[in-house]
């Protein structure tokens, strides 16, 4: 006879299994009825986390993932948490980091890209099967990568619309309200009016949103940030938006990288401890969290053709 935690779980995965049917049905234009219930398939889920279908990582997910989000492989960054205050920063992971010699020992605010002892790790398969299975219950595996590459391209662009105000890194960099989200909304909308396939994703923090666009190839940085900056100036007259005030940056936010730099990082989303509260997991437009993250993931159309309109 079974135990009652074991009855739980399979009721569990019964529903999310159910609500992975139901989302096929409705994604094949296919009607069905329920007559125990008259809950609105279209309403936002207060348990975002149950809706995940939950996923085996292997290392071809990983070599799949990253052909995705891919950025520099020879350099990545990590996040820590300082225990004292609880604060959140992402690191540059370095050979060297906090050895003899590292000049953080000594207190120097002397940038990694500056320092003689400078030795970064290189990306591997290894840091996103950790990233993507999130086993450290700290989240300090979440990793993020540099998306301008060294040759002034890149295979992305993203919107972010966290808070990165000062102090805002002490809570994951939530925003402190919800007026954010009604620009998140106008952007996707653009995005398919312009018929481009965009991915939203729900912060690490719950309360917070990144905007993803894929390329086929890499793409001159100074292309797709004229592209991504006309979807926001043209785009917001289309949806009778005035402008973006809570949107905060587009990645890569450099054309060009300086001598030595390594422009801005970005934290990767599917990071397996968020995904339990169905935070860094992609969204609808309802906010809820798609059942089969990767099945979305994988069916994105990496945009191209539209780009050839701003040359």
């Amino acid at each position: 006879m079974k135990s009652t935690a074991e009855l739980e779980k399979r009721i569990d995965c019964l529903e999310k299994e159910n609500q992975y049917l139901k989302k096929l049905l409705a994604d094949a234009g296919i009607s069905y009825s329920e007559k125990e219930t008259d809950t609105d398939v279209n309403e936002y889920d207060p348990n975002q986390g149950a809706r995940i279908i939950p996923r085996e990582i292997t290392e071809t997910d990983a070599k799949v993932f990253f052909s995705m989000f891919w950025g520099r492989t020879d350099v990545y960054s990590k996040r820590t948490i300082k225990k004292s205050t609880g604060e959140v920063n992402y690191y540059t992971q370095c050979y060297n980091f906090w050895k003899n010699g590292c000049p953080r020992i000594t207190g120097s605010k002397i940038k990694c890209q500056d320092c003689q002892r400078q030795a970064y790790r290189e990306s591997k398969k290894e840091q996103i099967i950790d990233h993507l299975r999130g086993n450290s219950e700290d989240a300090t595996d979440v990793i993020g990568v540099f998306p301008l590459l060294p040759d002034d391209t890149c295979r992305f662009i993203v919107f972010d619309f966290d808070n990165h105000e000062k102090g805002a890194e002490k809570n994951d960099f939530a925003n402190t309200d919800d007026l954010w989200k009604e620009e998140v909304d106008s952007l996707r909308r653009i995005c398919d009016i312009n018929g481009i396939d965009a991915l939203v994703e729900r912060s690490r923090s719950g309360r917070g949103a990144h905007l993803w666009i894929f390329f086929q190839k890499p793409i001159e940085a100074e292309l797709a940030r004229k592209f991504g900056n006309a979807l926001l100036n043209k785009g917001a007259e289309s949806v009778n938006l005035k402008s973006f005030r809570f949107y905060d940056r587009m990645l890569p936010m450099q054309n060009h990288l300086p001598v030595g730099g390594l422009g801005n990082l970005i934290a990767l989303p599917l990071q397996g401890q968020a995904l339990k509260e169905g935070n860094s997991a992609f969204i609808d437009e309802h906010w809820n969290a798609y059942p089969d993250q990767w099945e979305v993931l994988l069916n994105k159309k990496n945009f191209q053709k539209s780009l050839s309109k701003i040359r």
